[in-house]
């Protein structure tokens, strides 16, 4: 059901302007990175190579052990679907055993799409945190000037990035929690023990791709609440009154956390919220 939801929203997206936008700014900006800025990159990679790679492996991992059914299950397909017609004669057969491994595959990749949308996170809480550095070595006015006029163009990129993050976090959290019911209903029932191997792999899944928009929104949240703290701590009283008035939007803008929900199906994705979803 998600895929069948994912499919055609990412054929409108990926062809619209906006996907477009925030991925072009994304290599514009690393194109122009300087040395210490690129370090700070440098360590958000380090940070998240580990799990988003190895979830990757995971997902497809998962497929695998799906594809496998017929080999550990009574089955002759990788999934336990009924047809209204008998699909025990060749090719026919063999043309619905590609069909489900196709999908399953597809299934695969598509949850992998969560991870780019993680990355657009990510990156822009590097960009935050670039510019919390830029503003904590402020030299003279001018500087000043530049980083306000950056900030006001972040919190646009940053709310480009949440509208497109936001169908892909509803979705997946939906249907992964959907998922994460049926699979423990099947634990608790006596089942046959390569079905519940595959349960539980499906079950890591599940979480994997739910901790994937979490953890950056979480840490996105704390980040753009820091801009305040770096722009108190210049030297604001000694600059012209309007000046102090454009500094002063900025703490305040700060006091409103930069979060990713959905008002009504959606709270504001946290690591509090995904304790909630695995428990």
């Amino acid at each position: 059901m998600q895929l069948i939801l994912m499919f055609p929203f990412c054929k409108i997206y990926l062809s619209r302007y906006r996907f477009q936008l925030v991925t072009f700014e994304m290599e514009n900006f690393c194109e122009l990175l300087k040395s210490h800025e690129e370090t700070i990159v440098q360590r958000y990679i380090h940070k998240c190579a580990y799990f988003y790679g190895g979830s990757m492996i995971w997902i497809y991992l998962s497929a695998v052990f799906i594809m496998s059914g017929p080999l550990t299950l009574d089955q002759s397909f990788p999934t336990n679907a009924e047809y209204p017609f008998n699909v025990d004669y060749q090719p026919l057969k063999s043309i619905i055993f590609i069909q489900q491994t196709i999908a399953c595959m597809q299934g695969a990749a598509q949850l992998c799409m969560n991870i780019f949308i993680a990355l657009l996170l990510w990156f822009t809480s590097a960009r935050f945190e670039i510019l919390i550095e830029k503003f904590r070595e402020i030299t003279n006015i001018y500087e000043l000037k530049i980083y306000i006029q950056e900030h006001q163009n972040l919190l646009k990129y940053t709310e480009e990035v949440i509208i497109l993050a936001r169908p892909f976090a509803l979705s997946t959290i939906y249907f992964s929690t959907i998922a994460l019911i049926i699979v423990g209903l099947i634990l608790i029932t006596d089942q046959p023990l390569s079905m519940k191997i595959q349960c539980i792999g499906i079950i890591f899944s599940g979480l994997s791709v739910v901790f994937m928009f979490t953890w950056p929104a979480e840490h996105l949240i704390h980040i753009s609440n820091e801009i305040g703290q770096a722009v108190f701590d210049t030297q604001w009283y000694e600059q012209s009154i309007g000046l102090r008035k454009d500094l002063q939007i900025i703490m305040l803008r700060a006091q409103k956390p930069v979060i990713i929900s959905v008002p009504c199906l959606m709270p504001a994705l946290s690591l509090r919220y995904y304790a909630s979803v695995r428990n």
